[in-house]
Parts: structure tokens; C-alpha cells; sequence
């Protein structure tokens, strides 16, 4: 037994290891090791962190940062910097709607399944080169049939590069099935019907960039509720979480 539990820690550490393996990896996206200059021939070693202010951070060998103002940077770390500063970025989105192959087997004949796919481009507005990567979330609701509560139906996420050959507009798409279904006691209708979606764009800091949605309902400010969500999740307009709907009681009788 105890082996048993070893043996399960071991493997949430590596799954937690591999989470941050991946996440150091995107925000690290770019960011690169090199000599810097200012205009007074002053140089230094380090990495880029940030445009804040009008100035860039950056992180020296050791771990300290290190603050120049932009107007004296050397020329050409000047024009480095303009290409690993987040561009302004516009998010469009065709949402499409196709029927599920009907399979008898799971499919009942009363059943409609579909499949929602998010088509999303993400486009750049300046001409100005991005090295780093963006990350595109993109969030499907779904409404409820009877109680008319929201569904966290589906989400993807979707790494942004912006290249010579996609000529500064990335494009990706995320599906999910919404199923809506008669009740075994033939008395209501049950299922989440396609209510919309949420497309977040962050930074390699997890900043927001943009965010596009088409449900009117949904305030900004509570948005970032709604990320935390995971696949199933029921909630209301101010996405605070509600139980899963349940059906009407039903009496069966038997006749004999």
C-alpha cells in the first residue's frame, strides 16, 4: 500500500514538473541572453523581461534587474526590443456548425448531436517583426435546455507565431459537441444548446492582450472566472458556479 501511495506522488510530481516545463518554456519564448548597449557605450549582459514605463527590465546573470529607458538604448537593441514587445493583435472568429455522424448504437433516434467548431485568426496590426509567442485561448458555452444555466462545453488553447510565411495572421480552431436529448421519462428536453464563445489572447507574462466574445452578457469582469473553469462546469451570468440541472421526478407505475 504504501509503495501504492509512492508511486501516485511520483507521478503528480512529474505531471506538476511537466506543467511548468511547458509554461517556463512559453514565457521564455524569445527571451535570450545577449550584450546590451546604451547610448553612452555602457554594456551589459542579460535577458529581456519587460517593457514597463518606458523602460526595459532586464534580468542580469545573477538575477538582478537591471532598468534602462528606452530613448537610451542603442539603435539597434532599440529595434531588438520592438520585436519582443507584444504587438497590438485583432482576434476574429466564424463560429460553424456541423451534424455528428449518427451511430444507433449511442446516438438515440430523438438525439441531435453537434459540432461546433471555432475558427480563429489572430492578425498583427503593425508591420513591426514579433519574435516571442502568444497564447490564444478559446472558451465554447453552451446554455441549458431546461433550467437555462451555462455550460462550459469546450475549450483549446493554441500557441501564436507570427512568421514570414502566415504573414502576420495565425489561424487555428477548437471544436466541441453539444448533444441535446429527450429524458428517459419523455417529459422534457434536456442538453445544452450552442449559446457562443470567448477567445482570451495573453503574453508570454500572461497579461491579457485582447479578448472577443459574441455573449453579450458576459462582463469583463468576469472573465477570468470563466478561464478558471474547467469542461462541464455549469454557471449564470455572473459566472458563479450552479449544480448540474436534474430531471422532474417521475412516478413510474407498474401494471400487472
Amino acid at each position: 500500500m504504501k509503495s501504492q501511495v509512492n508511486f501516485l506522488k511520483s507521478v503528480v510530481g512529474l505531471r506538476t514538473l511537466l506543467v511548468l516545463l511547458l509554461w517556463s518554456g512559453f514565457t521564455a519564448t524569445a527571451f535570450q541572453m545577449r550584450i546590451w548597449e546604451d547610448v553612452n557605450g555602457l554594456q551589459i549582459k542579460g535577458k529581456f523581461v519587460r517593457e514597463i514605463f518606458g523602460s526595459v527590465e532586464i534580468r542580469r546573470p545573477n538575477g538582478e534587474l537591471h532598468s534602462i529607458v528606452l530613448e537610451e538604448l542603442s539603435p539597434e537593441d532599440l529595434a531588438y526590443v520592438r520585436t519582443l514587445i507584444p504587438p497590438e493583435v485583432v482576434v476574429s472568429v466564424r463560429a460553424k456548425e456541423s451534424a455528428k455522424e449518427r451511430n444507433e448504437e449511442f446516438i438515440w433516434a430523438n438525439d441531435k448531436v453537434t459540432i461546433i467548431t471555432a475558427e480563429v485568426e489572430v492578425r498583427k496590426k503593425s508591420r513591426t517583426p514579433y519574435q516571442g509567442t502568444l497564447k490564444a485561448e478559446v472558451y465554447l458555452i453552451g446554455k441549458e435546455m431546461v433550467t437555462g444555466v451555462y455550460k462550459l462545453v469546450g475549450k483549446g488553447t493554441s500557441r501564436v507565431h507570427f512568421t514570414e510565411d502566415n504573414k502576420g495572421r495565425y489561424e487555428f480552431s477548437t471544436a466541441a459537441e453539444y448533444r441535446i436529448y429527450e429524458e428517459y421519462n419523455e417529459i422534457e428536453i434536456r442538453g445544452a444548446a450552442y449559446e457562443g464563445y470567448l477567445v482570451v489572447v495573453v503574453d508570454p507574462q500572461g497579461e491579457t492582450l485582447v479578448t472577443e466574445t459574441n455573449l453579450s452578457w458576459l462582463e469583463e469582469e468576469h472573465i477570468d472566472t470563466l478561464r478558471r473553469f474547467y469542461v462541464g462546469i455549469f454557471f449564470d451570468e455572473r459566472c458563479e458556479k450552479r449544480s448540474a440541472p436534474r430531471p422532474k421526478y417521475y412516478d413510474v407505475r407498474v401494471q400487472f
